[in-house]
């Protein structure tokens, strides 16, 4: 589930959509102690939880877009977060944030609201970079940090907007690294970080933080049956977005290496009840017509079973899950040559494929 908030309306007619209620309790001695004398709130702890807020909070943006509907007096709403990421303007966010958007408006921190226009789309890896046109002192670009370092119970902590809510801060821990999810246009992402920092709907496009306040992630989804957190958040890790980030501040298509496969990954109980000598690996399910591993001859049924193909190795590098096989995709180049070891009826061969261009599928395909 992706964690953007999407309201449904109609200019002139009645709002559709879902309303956040909040309740509140109000008591006269509750409200006499935050006014007397005007006394200030002392300052944070250096390096509290508190102070990480404060430093970072002015550079994390609430992300509100319009989007026609089949008509010019029907629209929706959404709203998500976004990331400065530098002084020229350019807020990072996701590419689900602003799919489709004919209206953006960014609005920070402090209440001022700037129109933003979309410089560069990724959906292949969900992520987008929109361009404001504000004065310097109203850019706050946070410090970037290493998700390269990131260890399972480090401190997580998230800055965005969810159900609306701007500036919204949670904690929580670094739950586990590698996660496989998949991008709105059915790309497998993978390399994601988890968290149980509670992140909601709004809160995509916003920014997780370590326990020194750098950016190490960008919040991107949920998963959840019950469409709010029980948990288990994901988040973009910051070195991928280091390495598209030029390319989406200048407008420019990333292609994204593809095999054009749909596969799972094979346990020894199918292996079994397929009755596959190989019991690890990839099972190829589908090969996408047209594409790379089409035109190199992988077979496949359209459904598990015994005649499909299992990738074992690429490029002499052992595979043993579909999250591996797309991880070492990411490390080459559309038009890259790999080579396979595959086991077809027993047999162990080698199929060589000149990787494409993802081009999106119904389902996701590495």
């Amino acid at each position: 589930m992706l964690a953007a908030g999407l309201v449904v309306g109609s200019i002139g007619g009645g709002a559709i959509g879902a309303t956040l209620a909040s309740h509140r309790n109000t008591s006269s001695g509750t409200t006499a102690a935050a006014t007397v004398a005007g006394v200030a709130a002392p300052a944070p702890s250096p390096g509290s939880f508190a102070a990480i807020y404060q430093q970072t909070v002015p550079g994390v943006v609430t992300i509100s877009t319009e989007i026609a509907r089949g008509g010019a007096r029907s629209f929706s709403q959404a709203e998500g977060s976004g990331i400065v990421v530098d002084q020229q303007g350019d807020i990072l966010t996701n590419a689900h944030v602003v799919a489709g958007a004919t209206q953006i408006q960014v609005t920070f921190n402090d209440g001022h609201t700037a129109t933003g226009q979309v410089k560069g789309v990724d959906q292949s890896a969900d992520l987008a970079v929109v361009k404001v046109s504000v004065s310097q002192d109203q850019l706050h670009p946070l410090a970037i940090g290493n998700s390269d370092t990131l260890q399972v119970g480090d401190t997580a902590l998230a800055i965005g907007a969810p159900f609306g809510l701007p500036g919204s801060f949670t904690a929580g821990i670094i739950s586990g690294l590698n996660r496989g999810t998949t991008a709105p246009n059915g790309r497998a992402l993978t390399g994601m970080i988890q968290t149980d920092a509670p992140i909601n709907p709004g809160n995509s496009g916003g920014a997780l933080l370590d326990g020194r306040g750098q950016l190490i992630g960008v919040n991107d989804s949920i998963q959840s049956p019950i469409e709010g957190n029980v948990g288990v958040g994901f988040a973009i890790p910051i070195n991928r977005v280091k390495a598209l980030l030029p390319s989406l501040e200048k407008g420019v298509a990333i292609q994204h290496p593809w095999l054009g496969i749909s596969g799972e990954t094979l346990t020894a109980a199918t292996a079994d009840q397929l009755g596959l000598s190989e019991k690890t690996g990839v099972l190829v399910i589908q090969v996408v017509p047209g594409g790379p591993s089409a035109k190199a001859g992988l077979q496949a049924d359209g459904q598990a079973s015994a005649n499909d193909d299992v990738i074992t190795a690429i490029d002499s590098h052992s595979i043993t899950t579909i999250e591996q096989l797309t991880q070492y995709l990411d490390t080459r180049n559309v038009g890259d040559h790999v080579t396979l070891s595959v086991t077809r009826n027993g047999q162990h061969i080698s199929v060589g494929v000149t990787l494409g261009n993802f081009q999106a599928q119904p389902a996701a395909t590495p």
